[in-house]
């Protein structure tokens, strides 16, 4: 063990609070800090002035260094060297109407809230994309997750890309269902395409379909990674 990790077990026994208080206080104090490094730093703010001047931009959320040449990448992590602007999602996003050809958005939406983030979030990225503009949204596929726990044995997992069965550490399937829904306290929705379908109609999106790993109605955004393949729910919705 690490002497980081000596330190960082010997700071938890001592906190007033939980650890899983801690981290989620700790998190957003730092979202917060970007949030005012923003508004305070005039190189930023005159990226984020440039950015309402873009149109016909492509526009990848939660890039999470995995930022795409040409396109605006947008991360609440500073320590990724291709995006374009932090940002954190839940604030509107620093684009002006209609100024959006598509909206990549792989594994980012199930960490947030459902009730209070998700349907600011969705209702964003329609007022930023141009008329007949899509968006790609790809979460963990709940309902695969559940249908492999109701089978017996390793093979339902190997089919979902775990080699040898349950990942290293879980001894029970119920741990592995629980990862989906909380993954230590960063997921906040375990998502199936009915609620997604829903939550994006009611975002007033016109077309709503459910499509497969590299198949998308805009085809710049089959930019899917294919390790997501085995266990990711693909959603497009059209503006």
């Amino acid at each position: 063990m690490s002497l980081k990790q000596d330190i960082g077990r010997l700071v938890y026994a001592h906190l007033p609070v939980s650890r899983r208080t801690f981290d989620l206080l700790r998190f957003e104090f730092r979202i917060a800090r970007q949030r005012w490094l923003n508004a305070l730093l005039p190189w930023r703010r005159l990226k984020i002035a440039r950015l309402r001047s873009l149109r016909g931009v492509s526009l990848n959320v939660g890039s999470g260094g995995r930022g795409r040449a040409d396109w605006i990448n947008l991360d609440v992590s500073p320590r990724h060297a291709d995006i374009t602007c932090t940002h954190d999602l839940r604030r509107p996003l620093p684009l002006a109407d209609g100024s959006v050809r598509r909206v990549f958005a792989e594994h980012v939406i199930e960490h947030l809230d459902f009730h209070d983030d998700v349907p600011r979030v969705l209702v964003e990225f329609r007022r930023v994309l141009e008329p007949g503009g899509a968006v790609r949204i790809i979460v963990p596929d709940t309902e695969r997750f559940i249908a492999a726990y109701g089978e017996a044995g390793p093979a339902p997992w190997i089919r979902l890309g775990f080699t040898g069965g349950l990942p290293a550490g879980m001894e029970n399937p119920i741990e592995m269902l629980n990862h989906v829904f909380h993954q230590g306290g960063e997921h906040c929705f375990g998502w199936d395409f009915a609620a997604m379908r829903t939550a994006l109609l009611k975002a007033g999106f016109v077309s709503v379909t459910r499509q497969a790993f590299g198949r998308s109605v805009d085809p710049a955004l089959a930019i899917d990674q294919e390790n997501h393949a085995p266990y990711s729910l693909y959603v497009d919705a059209v503006k």
